[in-house]
């Protein structure tokens, strides 16, 4: 999979497009062409994702519960364990309406692969799942829109912010992993949404109608974060 996501963000950096898979200036990204599907229903590997799960799901304590729940709203404000309480709507309007633009372009291209793979999720799969929350009926397991989103934010975070770019990338796999947490998401639907993230991450950084709001929110964050406005460059 990390091979794969890589030759994918490779792929993009290198041509304004994919045939058949990304469109230019800010159309949509067939991610049904770029991601692998998900394991077989009944097969071993569908079979591991589910023992996953369960196990995940066996050892979860108090404290995480909670966590994963906080972590159902879809905001790169919760992002603020990384780059600090400094990050607040209130305060960033710029970087606010930046991400909800992300999040619901996002959340529409998701939509089409979920529908495409069309895979059920774990507590439909198995009566063993007791998941910490109930999602709509037709909404599909693969891949996982939170995980997309989150591993979106984290790549855009981590060009306006790359001083903080590990921690930022730790709380987007920790983002991830909490819809396992939940009961409501396969190992494999968050690592798919970490490569539908990255993919989609890539090609609006270089989609001229998105660059104005980027630079805006890159601008008013590192303001906030009482940063340089440009970061030092590195040997």
């Amino acid at each position: 999979m990390k091979r794969l996501a890589l030759l994918s963000l490779m792929l993009l950096i290198g041509q304004p497009a994919l045939a058949d898979g990304i469109s230019p200036n800010g159309a949509a990204i067939e991610l049904s062409n770029l991601l692998p599907p998900p394991p077989a229903a009944g097969s071993a590997a569908a079979g591991q994702d589910l023992q996953v799960v369960l196990a995940v799901q066996r050892s979860r304590t108090p404290a995480e519960q909670s966590a994963a729940k906080a972590d159902m709203e879809r905001s790169v404000f919760r992002f603020a364990d990384a780059l600090g309480p400094s990050l607040q709507a209130a305060t960033l309007p710029k970087t606010a309406a930046f991400f909800e633009r992300v999040a619901d372009f996002d959340k529409a291209e998701i939509k089409d692969a979920k529908l495409y793979w069309r895979r059920a999720r774990p507590p439909v799969t198995s009566d063993q799942v007791h998941p910490l929350s109930k999602e709509k009926p037709d909404d599909w397991s693969y891949p996982s829109g939170h995980a997309t989103f989150g591993y979106t934010a984290a790549i855009l975070l981590a060009n306006m912010v790359p001083e903080k770019r590990a921690a930022i990338f730790a709380r987007a796999d920790l983002y991830g992993q909490h819809r396992v947490v939940m009961g409501v998401h396969y190992p494999s639907d968050v690592e798919a949404g970490r490569l539908a993230g990255t993919v989609i991450g890539a090609q609006l950084l270089q989609q001229s109608d998105w660059q104005a709001d980027y630079q805006a929110a890159r601008t008013e964050l590192r303001a906030a974060l009482h940063l340089p406005v440009s970061p030092a460059q590195t040997p």
